[in-house]
């Protein structure tokens, strides 16, 4: 909203991924007062994204929101770049795959997506598992840094969560895991009481993502200079 965008297409794929977030996303934008002037879907593995992007051309929309993994949203830019219709790309984390940037190679370039991490070091932590995972693969590229990072932060509060509990029983462990006493350093943030009883979802806040930008196929943050963020206790 911050580019004056008010006319936006949203195009998804046919999974409950795409369908819900779809939903999801066209919600929230109603919510600013934003009507979508076009919701496109197409199937996993389809190539031809040309008529839904005819039609989302044709209803005027200023940028492209897409809800969908990496080989389709390739296809996508791939597709915009054949007509010639040079308007942004933003949609969710999954801009960020590396099957998307391989594919769709300079067609990716200035695609936007949420990310709740970027392949930088600015805490003790973060260098700590980028290092870790260069000595581990003998590369520097994560293929999807922020899959590799929640993946890791998971283990680290479930292994909190067993030590909490003094046990490997799966009620103990979910019951600490709502009640984790003691904050978790992870690579994504620092959670403090990330889990209750009534809430599992780790991300509620605005300060716990970041938005990412593709430039000489990698993903940095789109705001130069932009500060690591980390959520409040």
């Amino acid at each position: 909203m911050r580019r004056g965008f008010t006319r936006l297409a949203i195009l998804h794929d046919a999974s409950n991924y795409g369908v819900l977030g779809s939903a999801d996303l066209a919600a929230a934008l109603r919510g600013r007062g934003v009507e979508p002037v076009a919701v496109e879907r197409f199937q996993l593995r389809q190539t031809d994204m040309q008529p839904q992007l005819e039609r989302a051309r044709a209803a005027g929309a200023q940028a492209v929101l897409t809800y969908g993994i990496g080989p389709e949203l390739a296809h996508i830019a791939n597709g915009m770049a054949r007509m010639q219709w040079k308007v942004p790309i933003i949609g969710s984390w999954t801009l960020a795959m590396s099957n998307f940037i391989e594919i769709a190679g300079r067609n990716a370039e200035g695609a936007r997506m949420s990310q709740t991490f970027i392949q930088a070091a600015h805490t003790p932590k973060q260098s700590a598992f980028l290092e870790a995972w260069q000595k581990a693969t003998g590369s520097t590229r994560i293929p999807v840094p922020p899959a590799a990072a929640q993946g890791y932060d998971s283990m680290l509060l479930l292994a909190a969560a067993i030590r909490q509990a003094g046990s490997v029983e799966g009620t103990r462990i979910r019951e600490a895991l709502e009640n984790l006493q003691a904050p978790v350093d992870g690579v994504v943030m620092t959670y403090h009481r990330p889990f209750s009883a009534d809430n599992h979802e780790t991300l509620h806040s605005t300060q716990q993502i970041h938005l990412g930008e593709i430039r000489n196929g990698e993903v940095v943050f789109a705001r130069e200079g932009e500060p690591p963020r980390n959520p409040l206790p």
